[in-house]
C-alpha cells in the first residue's frame, strides 16, 4: 500500500519519485505552469490537482498512478481491484502478484550521447 503523502511538500515527493532533487523551477515547468501561476495556486491551495500532478508525472517520467495514489486522488484499493480485473480479462489468475508495474517512459537521448551507426552506408 502506498503511503499517504497529502500532507507532504510536493517538491519532496516529486524529488523522491524522480530519484533526484528538483528545484521549484523544474517543478512548475514539469506541471506546465508559469511561475506566477504556480505561486498563485500554491498560495490559494489549489496546486495539488489531478491534472497538475498527472502533467508533472508525465514530464518527469514518474508513474502517474503512483503519484495520484500517494496524494489520494486514486484509492489504493481501487487500483488493486482494477489490476485484478485487467488480469482476469487478459486470462491471468486474477491474483495481484500477476500485475506488472507500468513502465516509465524512456528518457530521450541527448545529442552529446549520439554516435554514428557503424552499419550505416556513407552519405
Amino acid at each position: 500500500m502506498y503511503p499517504d503523502d497529502t500532507g507532504k511538500d510536493l517538491g519532496a515527493v516529486l524529488s523522491y519519485l524522480a530519484g533526484r532533487t528538483l528545484n521549484k523551477e523544474e517543478i512548475w515547468t514539469a506541471m506546465e505552469l508559469r511561475r506566477s501561476t504556480y505561486y498563485d495556486q500554491l498560495d490559494k491551495g489549489t496546486l495539488l490537482t489531478a491534472d497538475n500532478l498527472s502533467r508533472a508525472a508525465a514530464n518527469l517520467g514518474i508513474n502517474r498512478a503512483e503519484l495520484l495514489t500517494r496524494y489520494r486522488f486514486l484509492d489504493p484499493d481501487e487500483i488493486t481491484s482494477l489490476a485484478e480485473e485487467i488480469s482476469a480479462l487478459a486470462g491471468g489468475s486474477g491474483s495481484p502478484t500477476r500485475v506488472v508495474q507500468a513502465k516509465a517512459p524512456e528518457k530521450r537521448t541527448k545529442m552529446r550521447d549520439l554516435r554514428p551507426r557503424p552499419d550505416a552506408p556513407p552519405l
